[in-house]
Order: structure tokens, then sequence, then C-alpha cells
């Protein structure tokens, strides 16, 4: 367990929240259920399928939040936050644990929160969160900014706004746990955890670690597969660059993001269209799988070549503006890579693995032999040994 030396930190946070950081009314907290130990394990059972799957140590309490924060088109919007309270003695928890998902889409009804609901299996997120709170971890599953306002998307791997989120949802979530248990996130392990896309946020929010109220700062990172750096994301999984390049045109406009130097014409034309009709799978479908078939040609190359910042400078600036996890942050990293992945090169993510080490980040690198692109099943003994090794 960690304990914080700065006790004025839970009434900063409330100031934070009073005066509109972070919003939370009592009306935008709502108690979900209780599910005991049994119910857990059913729930989760379907995630792990064909793994060994963890037993729960203890019924967990379900609330939903609403926690406002802030669109990079200025807007202010609630984000819907799935909260996982073990039912068990404050010295029992082993940390806090938030997750966030990988792709679902743009719009509202991809929403992750959506997912259990819809009976759609788009990764299981709450049953991989719920795992963790089974055995003793404060389980948060917040959804990314904008799926709650019909007139917004969401910022797709836009690291600014994804650090922001993760900042303002852990705030929101100490007040909360503090006025209900008199007990915050001050004194446990805090983690943000990711796959895919949310490896991503969870690095991003990494870079800005010191955005933080004092005594809630991250105390490690996990990456699941984790996508960090676009470039790669294109040239390694291209039918989602067409969701990142619309969030970026949107954020900074055709002047700096202009999605015809990009995107063949057939896929530009219709960009805003495509991209805001359907959620993660119906875009996998509809664009290609392969780089030659998805791309001008001019910026394929240049992309390829590695000459992007002479050929398409602006274009340049803002993906290497949202690379995520290579600020010199320094937090201890678990990282959780299979083999077989099809999203992100094994060799992609060693590089990346080299690169934190050199930055000063204490990483362990585990790679499963015929693993694919979802490695927290198989990972997630590893990452609970993990983060009680951090906490000491």
């Amino acid at each position: 367990m960690h304990c914080s030396p700065f006790p004025s930190r839970r009434a900063a946070a409330l100031l934070l929240i009073l005066f509109g950081v972070v919003s939370l009314e009592a009306n935008n907290a709502a108690f979900e259920q209780r599910l005991a130990p049994g119910e857990v394990d059913s729930f989760i059972a379907t995630l792990f399928s064909g793994e060994t799957a963890p037993r729960a140590r203890y019924a967990v309490d379900i609330y939903e939040l609403l926690v406002n924060t802030r669109h990079p088109s200025g807007v202010t919007t609630p984000v819907r936050v799935q909260l996982f309270v073990p039912a068990a003695p404050a010295d029992d928890l082993l940390g806090s644990y938030l997750f966030a998902p990988g792709s679902t889409g743009l719009i509202n009804p991809c929403r992750p929160s959506r997912e259990h609901e819809a009976g759609i299996h788009w990764g299981l997120y709450r049953a991989h969160t719920l795992a963790f709170a089974g055995q003793g971890f404060v389980g948060i599953l917040p959804d990314y900014m904008g799926f709650e306002d019909w007139d917004l998307i969401q910022p797709y791997f836009h690291s600014e706004s994804e650090a922001r989120l993760i900042v303002d949802v852990t705030v929101a979530v100490d007040a909360f746990l503090f006025a209900e248990t008199s007990g915050g996130l001050s004194r446990l392990t805090r983690v943000a955890a990711g796959f895919s896309q949310g490896g991503h946020a969870a690095f991003a929010a990494a870079d800005r670690n010191i955005d933080f109220p004092r005594g809630l700062e991250l105390h490690g990172v996990i990456g699941y597969g984790p996508t960090t750096a676009v470039d790669s994301l294109f040239l390694e999984y291209p039918s989602v660059a067409p969701m990142v390049v619309q969030s970026y045109r949107t954020i900074y406009g055709d002047d700096r993001f202009d999605p015809a130097q990009i995107l063949a014409q057939r896929w530009s034309d219709t960009l805003a269209y495509d991209t805001t009709r359907q959620c993660v799978g119906g875009i996998q479908s509809y664009y290609p799988g392969t780089p030659a078939g998805l791309f001008e040609p001019d910026f394929l190359y240049s992309l390829r070549s590695g000459t992007l910042a002479r050929t398409h400078p602006d274009i340049a600036r803002v993906m290497e503006e949202n690379r995520a996890g290579e600020s010199g942050h320094g937090l201890p990293v678990l990282i959780l890579q299979g083999t077989d992945d099809i999203v992100i090169d094994r060799r992609t993510q060693d590089r990346f693995v080299a690169r934190l080490r050199r930055q000063g980040s204490a990483v362990r690198y585990l790679v499963y032999g015929g693993a694919r692109h979802d490695t927290r099943q198989i990972g997630f003994f590893d990452a609970v040994g993990w983060i009680e090794e951090i906490g000491q």
C-alpha cells in the first residue's frame, strides 16, 4: 500500500470538483448492484474461455458515474464510468485499476459501456475490470469522451484528451469513494492499464502524470498489446486509420490534417459519413486491410520511407504530438505482448520497450508465444502479481 504524504489532497480534489474542473453531482452517481463472488465468476467466464479464470475473493459493488470533462472542441461533456468496488476491508484492497478499453468506434452507439447492455462482444471490458475487482482492486472503467453527446465524436488516439479523461475520472472517483466510504484512492497503488487503443490512453496519462493532484499520481502503467504510435498503427493495422484521420481532422482542421493528402480519394471523399455510421466491427470490414488499398500513394511512400516530416510536415507533427509513453515519465511499466499479434508487430513493441528503458522506466516485458493481440486473459495473473510488487 502507498500512503500519501499530502493530507490535504482530498480537500484539493473536492475543490477541483466544486469549481468545475471535474463535475460529479450526487444525481450523476448511481448504485447498480452487488455481485456475490460466484456471480462475478459467472460473469467473467466467457472472457476467460480457454484460459484459467480467477476465482473472485470478494463480492463487488457496481456503480455508474457521470463525470464531466473537457472535449478538445472546448465543450464540457459527461463521460460514463463503471466503478467496481470490492466488498472488502480497506486494508485488504490491493490497489486501484483504471482500465482503458480498445477501439469500439467514434459515436454514441459504440461507447464501451453499451457492450454489456447490448450483448456485443467488442472486448468484454466490463468482465475484464470486474475480474480485477473480484481480486480486491477498485476497478475503474471509463468510456472515452464524446460518446454522451451526439454532436461530438470520440477524440480517438488524441493523447491530450485521453490523459485529461484519466486524470478527471481519477479525481472524481477518489472524491466519490471518500464521500461514500471515507476512503479514497490515495492510500492505494494506482495503475492505469489499457488494451490496444487503451494502451495509448494509459501511456498518454503516464506522460502527464504531473497533471494528477498530488497524492493521486500513477504508480505504474500496464499495456496489453498497446498501440502507442499512430504511424506504426497505420502500417500494421490500417483498417482503423480512417477513424484516426477523422478524429484528427476534427481536432486540428483540414489545414493541418487533410484527409485528401492521406487517404485514397474513394475513402477521403466520404470519410466523415463512413466513420460515423458504424462501430469498429463494421469499420474493419469496410476499409481495406492493407496500406496500399487505403492510403494515397505519396503519403504511403513517405510513411514507409520515414520521410513524412519532409513531405507532409503538418501531418507528421500531429502524429508525433500524439505519440504516447515516450516523455521520460519514469514510471514502472508492464507490457504483455503476443508473438502473433496482427495489430502491432512484436518487433515494433520490442523497439518501444527499448526506448522506454532508455528513458528511465523499469519495464517488465512479457511475450507470450502463440498469443495474438489480446493478452489480457493469458496475462491476468502476471498483471495482478506485478501490481502487488510495485505496491510493496
